[in-house]
């Protein structure tokens, strides 16, 4: 078998193989379609969970949940109360307890090149560079960040406008006076904002800026500029309605700058949409991007020079929470798609070409993942127009992705075996389970609903998670996406089931999570309820599992996250996308066989002559190779 000279993994979060498929057999897709040709793919790839922290760290480990040791995306702390409240958010690489590829192949002195990729961060290498990769997105930290935190570099988006939106600043416009240097027109209009940067990883100190209105012509208001000052000349930029900014770089002023020789100012990157300006200015609305910082996020800290972060925002979450706030619509979702990648594919080849010596490049991506949670129950709506607009919307995300795969392949050349892959897939939304509601009916639970103030509120309700637990009266505790936990006394704060009962409320659990009939459908939600300890035989059961693990059947799940991989349900499925090519692959082949993602590394090890990281447990996918003898 010839070996490679080196392996590269292209992570694309939530990509389903028979939606690719479609998008491949209609000719949208051709980068994704030249790697099927030239090599080999799985109709049947499974993980589980279907969640995405848990999912890239069997990637990067080739070990099961049970043993990496994170079973969820969110992840319980010891000493806290068992409520899904208390847990957080799993990405970072200090709970991981198997040892990566990357570290694996850099105690052996190979050098990898990391892009964000979830559960990478803090980087432990010595010889190989990371890019953050504490979150999802490019430059975000979520590790320990309760509910859905995040913390960016440098900020998040935001807006101005004349309506109250709850990330923007509200805006009155008046009467233009004391600008120099104003632009041909008929009417000048202005309003001054303080602008306070949110979720910012360093915070930064508030910010005023001016905006500036005028009619171009003998109409109404048409033009816009904002600028630091009263002052054309100095504006950020001039755009019209429905008109992005070009990129707009300049220093931010931190909110407490360090002792010593700490900056005052961080350099960042943004750009703005003019959604709204009406003709009078009853109405008006800029969205203003997320603050793309250069600093903080990449190891070792000199490895950033590599980069040119002047043109690129990272453009967090593609906007899906100013979508379903109200904010922005779906064409303005797909630009910011499009600018996310532009930035991962950006500080990919930049680090690329500057280590030319590399042996191994992993690298992740959001945006279909987020389509798919503001999007899928669309693309199986009644009415045919949404579905329409939903689907095209589809195509255009992956064709993003796609142009980002081409931009990789070319650099990779035909000596590097390739992995293309996802973590897991999705389904529509189906009837919601709330599970504490299942173990309330026999008693073993009790909760209060909660009041949905936020978009996240709202979030939580579609996972099933809309109440608070009354610990002080429950036996039995939901967490997160697969897991109920035993109230213990004496293990858990509030615990108040004594040890000598444990198995039988364990017991008790089970029963009722399986009889338990969906008040909307009238049958069983629950595929599979076991103990922690059977669990294991399907990769879970650790440390961080409930006393009892249970599954759903897919038509009962928001998006992925609580059923088993071979869960498929509308035009959605929970199975994983798996390609590989390079020396020695069988090209053209179809391998209807199931795989798993944990037998990636030992795969790409074999492949390559390198050594296996020590916790690995999955198998080379020998039947990949012309000569797998």
């Amino acid at each position: 078998m010839p070996k490679a000279r080196r392996a590269a993994l292209v992570g694309f979060d939530c990509a389903i193989p028979r939606r690719l498929e479609a998008l491949m057999a209609e000719g949208s897709l051709p980068n994704f379609r030249r790697l099927k040709e030239e090599g080999t793919y799985f109709t049947e790839g499974y993980n589980l969970p279907t969640v995405t922290p848990p999912s890239w760290a069997t990637i990067a480990t080739g070990a099961w949940p049970r043993t990496h040791g994170v079973e969820d995306y969110y992840y319980y702390v010891e000493g806290r109360p068992l409520p899904h409240r208390e847990t957080v958010q799993a990405f970072g690489s200090a709970i991981l307890k198997a040892e990566t590829i990357w570290d694996r192949w850099d105690r052996a002195g190979k050098k990898a090149l990391v892009v964000n990729y979830p559960m990478s961060w803090p980087s432990r290498m010595r010889n190989g560079v990371m890019v953050m990769g504490e979150g999802i997105s490019p430059a975000e930290r979520r590790f320990m960040e309760r509910g859905n935190a995040h913390r960016e570099f440098l900020a998040a988006e935001g807006c101005l406008s004349t309506e109250i939106h709850a990330q923007g600043t509200r805006v009155e416009f008046r009467r233009a006076r004391g600008w120099a240097g104003l632009p041909p027109g008929t009417a000048f209009a202005e309003f001054e904002a303080e602008v306070r940067f949110r979720e910012s990883a360093v915070p930064l100190a508030p910010a005023v800026w001016h905006g500036l209105a005028w009619a171009s012509g003998g109409g109404g208001y048409d033009r816009f500029a904002l600028a630091p000052a009263k002052d054309f000349a100095a504006a950020f930029f001039s755009i019209g309605p429905g008109e992005w900014s070009g990129p707009v770089e300049l220093d931010f002023r931190l909110a407490a700058p360090g002792p010593g020789p700490a900056p005052a100012t961080e350099r960042g990157v943004f750009r703005a949409k003019l959604l709204e300006l009406a003709d009078d200015l009853d109405s008006f609305t800029l969205y203003v991007s997320g603050i793309s910082g250069r600093s903080g996020f990449v190891d070792p800290p000199e490895a950033a020079g590599a980069i040119d972060f002047s043109r690129v925002i990272t453009a967090n979450d593609i906007g899906l929470v100013s979508y379903l706030g109200g904010v922005i619509g779906s064409d303005t979702v797909l630009e910011l798609a499009a600018f996310h990648s532009e930035w991962i594919l950006n500080a990919a080849l930049g680090l690329l070409d500057a280590n030319p010596d590399w042996d191994l490049f992993y690298l992740h991506s959001h945006p279909i993942d987020w389509f798919y949670h503001g999007f899928m129950s669309d693309m199986v709506s009644p009415d045919p127009a949404t579905r329409r607009k939903a689907h095209d919307l589809e195509r255009e995300i992956y064709r993003v992705e796609d142009r980002l795969l081409g931009g990789l392949l070319d650099r990779f050349g035909d000596d590097t075996l390739v992995c293309v892959c996802s973590d897991h897939g999705a389904t529509p939304m189906g009837p919601i389970f709330n599970t504490a509601e299942a173990l309330a009916a026999r008693g073993l639970c009790s909760y209060v609903r909660k009041p949905s103030s936020s978009y996240w509120d709202i979030y939580e309700e579609t996972e099933g998670y809309g109440y608070e637990i009354e610990l002080s009266k429950s036996q039995a505790v939901p967490q997160k996406y697969m897991f109920v936990y035993v109230n213990r006394e004496g293990r858990y704060p509030g615990g108040i089931v004594k040890p000598e009962d444990c198995e039988r409320v364990r017991e008790e659990i089970i029963d009722a999570l399986l009889d338990y009939r969906h008040p909307e459908t009238g049958k069983r939600p629950v595929l599979l309820a076991v103990r922690k300890e059977d669990a294991r035989v399907f990769g879970m059961g650790g440390d961080q599992a409930g006393d009892v693990v249970y599954a759903l059947k897919p038509e009962y799940m928001a998006e992925h996250g609580y059923g088993f991989p071979t869960g498929e349900s509308g035009l959605g499925s929970l199975k994983n996308v798996l390609l590989f090519r390079g020396p020695g692959v069988r090209r053209g082949h179809v391998h209807a066989r199931p795989r798993w993602l944990a037998d990636i590394v030992p795969t790409l090890c074999a492949a390559t002559g390198n050594p296996v990281p020590r916790d690995c447990e999955g198998a080379v996918i020998y039947q990949i190779f012309e000569d797998f003898d």
